[in-house]
């Protein structure tokens, strides 16, 4: 009985530890947030059923990750296959927001920093955000995507640069898109608001 209620105490640390950012991982690839909670609860579970040598170990993140990526393909090509596609009804609607205005509101500069995580090329955006949202090092996000640290270096540079090219376009503050990332990019229920 106690090393059953230890076994849940670490499965409940690393479900705390990576539940977040392992959605906001997953809101890379789906863009619906409630696909993405659904995907990572269910690896949780079979973690928790079937890995739970995995629990409490440093291995954890990388198994985590790697599912979620894997889990979301899978989705996304059934998706596919049926003909389906999700609309979440938070789609960008290609508004272009008024240049008149002197001081954007946080609205405003959020829809720009959107547009601006738009531009990226998918690989790249996916490094940006498993480095900025989920607070990953280049060195888990190399092991995590199986690729090089200096891919990771040259894909974050490359974001950088794309995105404050972009920013700087829009007449925004080449800070305000970090600034909101980290004080305001988590919604109420912990997602990026794409």
């Amino acid at each position: 009985m106690k090393e059953h209620r230890e076994l849940y105490d670490l499965f409940k640390k690393d479900f705390e530890k990576y539940y977040k950012p392992l959605c906001h991982y997953a809101l890379i690839f789906l863009k619906d947030a409630d696909h993405s909670e659904d995907i990572v609860q269910e690896i949780f579970l079979r973690v928790f059923e079937k890995k739970k040598e995995l629990i409490g170990s440093k291995e954890i993140q990388f198994y985590l990750f790697t599912a979620v990526r894997n889990n979301c393909l899978s989705w996304l090509n059934k998706q596919k296959q049926l003909g389906l596609s999700t609309l979440t009804g938070r789609e960008f609607t290609g508004e272009i927001i008024p240049e008149e205005k002197e001081e954007k509101t946080e609205d405003e500069v959020q829809a720009i920093w959107k547009m601006a995580l738009n531009q990226l090329p998918p690989k790249c955006k996916e490094v940006f955000i498993l480095s900025r949202l989920s607070k990953l090092t280049y060195l888990e996000i190399s092991k995590t995507l199986g690729i090089s640290v200096k891919t990771v270096e040259n894909q974050m540079g490359k974001a950088l640069r794309i995105m404050r090219d972009f920013l700087k376009g829009k007449g925004v503050f080449i800070l305000a898109p970090f600034l909101l990332l980290s004080q305001h990019g988590v919604g109420v229920n912990g997602y990026f608001r794409f």
